[in-house]
C-alpha cells in the first residue's frame, strides 16, 4: 500500500477505533472499551508511552477483549514512535500470527512491517534513542501538566468543600434548633391529648351465630377539641361495628370530640361458630388524628356460649369371634351453654360389622354400613341413646380390629365432628 493510500485509510481506522468502543460499550464491556479509548487517545496526543501503558493494562485485565488485534497494532505504532523498535517489531508479528486473515494487517506502515521482516531475519533491532528521549520527555511534561491541574483542581475542591462544610454546619445547626423547637411543641401538644375509655366490669357470653351489645362511654378529658380514629380489634370470623348510643347514620370510624365531651356508645358484635366456652379478647382502640402514635385502647375478654355436642360409641364387649353378635351403645350428649339443634348423626361402621334391625328403628341408609338419623333439638346437659345389635360377619378373619366412626353435623351452625367408636378386636373361638 503507497504512503497516499495508508494517508486516506488512517482516519478511516481512528473511526473504526471508535466504532468498536461504542459497540463494546452498548454490549456492556465498558471496562476495556474505557481503556483503549485512554490508550487512542493518548497516541493521538503523542504520549505514546501513557499509550503503551494502557495498553498493556489492557492486555493483562482483559486477555481475552475483542480488541485485542487493534490493541496489538496501536501497540506497535506506539512502540516505534517511542524508539522502542523490537516491541514494535514483537507487536506486528504476534498481530500477524494471531489474526492472519485481518483486513487491518493491510494498515500497517511499511516502517513497521520492516522492523518486524529484521527481527524475524535474526537482527538485532537498537532503541531510537532520540525518540526514546522525546517520549520521555512528553510523558514527563504531561505529568507535570496533569499534576499541576490536579492541584488546582484539589485546591479548588478542598476551598469548596470548606465553604459547603460551613455552609451546611449553619443549615445544621439552624435545622437542629427548629427541630427542638418542633419537638417541645409536639411534646407538648401530646401531653394535652387526654382520652377515657370505660367499657362494662363483666360481658355476657356472646352466642354463637349471635349477637351481643356492649355500651361504651369515651371521653376528652383534654383542654381542646381533638379527633380520633376508631378501630375495633376482634377474634377472628368476628363482626364489630361502633355505633352511637342514640342511633345514628351508621358505623363510627371517626369521632370529634370537645373539651369534656362524653360519648355514649355501643359496640355491637356477630360472633362466628366457635367451641361453648371460648375465651377471646377484642380491643376498642382510638388513634389521635393529628398524632398517629398517641394511642388510647381499651381491652376486655369476650366468652362465647354455644352447644358442645359429644358421640361415645361403645359395643358392649371388647372381643369378638367371627359371627357373634353384640349390643352398640350410641349417646350424643350437650355438654354446651345452649341447646343443640338440627343435628345429624351419621354412624360408618366397617365392612365385617352388620347392623340388624334397621328396619325397625329410626335409621337410615345413605351407604353401605352407613346410617344416620336426626336429632331436632338436644338440650345442654341432655343426652340421646340409641342401642343397636351388630353382627361381625362369619368370613372375618381372626386377629383383626375393627373400628367405626360417628359424625354428627349441626345444621344450624355448620359445624362438623367426628369421633371414634370403641374397638373389636376379632379373636379365634376356643373349643
Amino acid at each position: 500500500m503507497n504512503r497516499t493510500l495508508r494517508t486516506l485509510y488512517r482516519p478511516l481506522l481512528a473511526l473504526l477505533f471508535l466504532l468498536i468502543t461504542t459497540t463494546a460499550a452498548f454490549s456492556g464491556e465498558i471496562d476495556d472499551s474505557a481503556l483503549f479509548v485512554d490508550a487512542f487517545n493518548a497516541f493521538q496526543q503523542k504520549d505514546y508511552l501513557l499509550a503503551l501503558e494502557k495498553c498493556e493494562q489492557l492486555q493483562q485485565v482483559f486477555p481475552d477483549s475483542p480488541l485485542r488485534d487493534v490493541v496489538l497494532l496501536l501497540t506497535a505504532r506506539a512502540s516505534l514512535k517511542s524508539g522502542d523498535n523490537e516491541r514494535a517489531a514483537k507487536s506486528v508479528i504476534r498481530f500477524t500470527s494471531e489474526f492472519p486473515e485481518s483486513s487491518l494487517g493491510s494498515s500497517i506502515e511499511d516502517e513497521l512491517n520492516g522492523v518486524a521482516k529484521r527481527l524475524q531475519n535474526g537482527e538485532k533491532l537498537t532503541p531510537d534513542r532520540a525518540l526514546q528521549a522525546s517520549a520521555l520527555k512528553v510523558r514527563a511534561d504531561n505529568v507535570a501538566r496533569e499534576r499541576a491541574i490536579a492541584l488546582k483542581a484539589e485546591m479548588e475542591r478542598a476551598a469548596k468543600i470548606k465553604a459547603e462544610q460551613e455552609r451546611q454546619a449553619r443549615i445544621k445547626f439552624e435545622a437542629e434548633r427548629r427541630e427542638r423547637e418542633r419537638l417541645l411543641a409536639e411534646k407538648l401538644a401530646k401531653a394535652s391529648i387526654q382520652l377515657s375509655i370505660a367499657l362494662p366490669a363483666k360481658i355476657d357470653p356472646v352466642p354463637v351465630n349471635g349477637k351481643s351489645v356492649i355500651p361504651v362511654e369515651i371521653s376528652n378529658r383534654g383542654k381542646q377539641s381533638e379527633e380520633f380514629l376508631l378501630s375495633i380489634a376482634a377474634p377472628e370470623g368476628s363482626i364489630a361495628r361502633f355505633d352511637r348510643a342514640e342511633g345514628g347514620d351508621g358505623p363510627l370510624e371517626k369521632i370529634q370530640l370537645a373539651a369534656g365531651e362524653l360519648l355514649k356508645g355501643t359496640i355491637t358484635f356477630s360472633m362466628p361458630a366457635a367451641v361453648d366456652g371460648a375465651r377471646s379478647m377484642f380491643s376498642l382502640k382510638a388513634v389521635s388524628s393529628k398524632f398517629s402514635d398517641i394511642i388510647f385502647q381499651k381491652s376486655a375478654l369476650i366468652t362465647t356460649s354455644g352447644p358442645l355436642v359429644r358421640a361415645v360409641a361403645k359395643f358392649s364387649k371388647a372381643k369378638v369371634v367371627s359371627g357373634e353378635s353384640v349390643r352398640f351403645r350410641l349417646a350424643v350428649l350437650n355438654a354446651g351453654s345452649l341447646s343443640a339443634k338440627d343435628l345429624t348423626v351419621r354412624i360408618q361402621l366397617p365392612p365385617e360389622i352388620e347392623i340388624q334391625g334397621v328396619a325397625t328403628t329410626t335409621l337410615k341408609k345413605e351407604l353401605d354400613n352407613r346410617y344416620s338419623y336426626q336429632i331436632d333439638r338436644l338440650e345442654m346437659g341432655k343426652l340421646v341413646d340409641l342401642n343397636l345389635e351388630v353382627t361381625i360377619n362369619a368370613a372375618t378373619i381372626a386377629g383383626q380390629e375393627l373400628r367405626g366412626t360417628i359424625e354428627v353435623e349441626n345444621g344450624e351452625l355448620l359445624r362438623k365432628d367426628t369421633f371414634n367408636t370403641s374397638s373389636l378386636l376379632v379373636v379365634t373361638q376356643t373349643p
